[in-house]
């Protein structure tokens, strides 16, 4: 509306220059490091139920990976092993809480983004129950406090990716960028101890 040059970060707006991950990508690599380790219910936490409304689409797209991996192992979603609507480390907490609440009881649980799982460690330690022995938990993300709490994650290059929309950015002030521009930078599993 300001008819200003922008690039979105995350993002996806059609004739937009966009700079992000593949969501959707990325979750089953979660998903596939807990399912080399044997387990077979692996539980998600997620954020927003309908992130549309807010124009982002990567809640919907992680759940979409979640999704995608357990199928390509054979292991149907099982609705009672997934809670939505979670906000931040004390959501991830509640979250957890009513996973260990009901039976099936899983042995791995992922996150859609790190606060969450965070909340869930906290949610574990508190009820004594041993992280990875009896619950394994991944994250999304690599927020700064993962490695605090030795969570395993799939990190997000975020300094690469505003380097990168930086870039894009400059290119579009100086007239050099042609055509719809989506570019899409690789995540990479993190390993620590929660796993």
């Amino acid at each position: 509306a300001l008819d200003m040059p922008f690039v979105t970060l995350g993002a996806r707006i059609p004739d937009v220059p966009c700079v992000r991950i593949d969501d959707v990508a990325a979750m089953p690599t979660a998903v596939h490091h807990l399912l080399h380790q044997g387990h077979e219910k692996i539980a998600m936490i997620a954020g927003i139920e309908d992130d549309r409304q807010f124009g982002f689409l990567s809640s919907t797209a992680r759940r979409a990976g979640y999704r995608e991996a357990l199928c390509s192992a054979g292991l149907e979603p099982r609705p009672e092993l997934q809670v939505a609507g979670a906000f931040g480390i004390e959501g991830g907490a509640r979250a957890m809480a009513e996973l260990m609440e009901g039976p099936p009881l899983p042995t791995a649980v992922v996150a859609e983004y790190d606060e969450l799982a965070i909340g869930a460690l906290r949610a574990l330690r508190q009820a004594s129950v041993a992280v990875p022995g009896r619950i394994s938990v991944v994250g999304m993300d690599d927020h700064e406090m993962a490695s605090v709490v030795d969570l395993t994650t799939v990190a997000q290059p975020v300094r690469e990716l505003g380097a990168r929309a930086a870039r894009l950015l400059l290119s579009l002030l100086d007239g050099t960028l042609e055509g719809d521009v989506d570019v899409v930078v690789p995540t990479r599993l993190v390993v620590r101890g929660s796993t």
